[in-house]
């Protein structure tokens, strides 16, 4: 079995139980510092994914890294992870869970690119405009990339609307070239 469908059923599985303890928020925010840990720390993935490494010896890491930081169930659910030989699944399984949450909450997580930063009216713009074309929540995350020159490009899910002078300029250079 593939190792995100595994993810995907511990993400479910855990998802389900937070939400039955009412812990969903607090187990949502583990998540995400398990998921940004992972994601700046390759030494981390690499233990996880390391068959010499004892599968208590991975729970004990791991507990040792997060057990101030996250809830107690978040730790259980480590254990358990550790002890069906699956710890190699966890950076994936905080990344669907995240998907999960969003869905439950009816959050829609998009990203603004701009050649120079928003302001804040700008942003809320922005926010307003995918919310009601999309009927959801939106919770924006914005960069800055000087190379689009003016403009902007919008990522929502698999959806990218880019609207840059710098790809303007690049259709119209292939305009004239043909």
């Amino acid at each position: 079995m593939s190792e995100f469908r595994v993810a995907s059923r511990y993400a479910k599985s855990i998802f389900d139980l937070a939400v039955e303890l009412g812990k969903e928020d607090r187990i949502f925010e583990d998540m995400l510092l398990i998921k940004h840990v992972c994601a700046e720390n390759r030494n981390l993935i690499l233990m996880l994914r390391n068959p010499i490494i004892k599968d208590l010896a991975k729970a004990k890491i791991l507990n040792r890294i997060f057990e101030k930081h996250v809830d107690e169930l978040t730790i259980h659910f480590f254990a358990l992870m550790c002890r069906k030989n699956r710890a190699e699944v966890i950076p994936d399984t905080s990344i669907v869970f995240v998907d999960l949450y969003d869905e439950y909450k009816g959050i829609l997580r998009a990203q603004v690119i701009t050649a120079v930063a928003l302001s804040k009216e700008l942003k809320k713009d922005f926010e307003s405009l995918v919310a009601k074309a999309t009927g959801k929540t939106v919770e924006l995350e914005t960069s800055v990339d000087a190379s689009l020159i003016g403009g902007f490009i919008v990522k929502i899910e698999d959806t990218q609307l880019d609207n840059s002078l710098k790809t303007k300029l690049k259709e119209l250079e292939r305009e004239l070239k043909s």
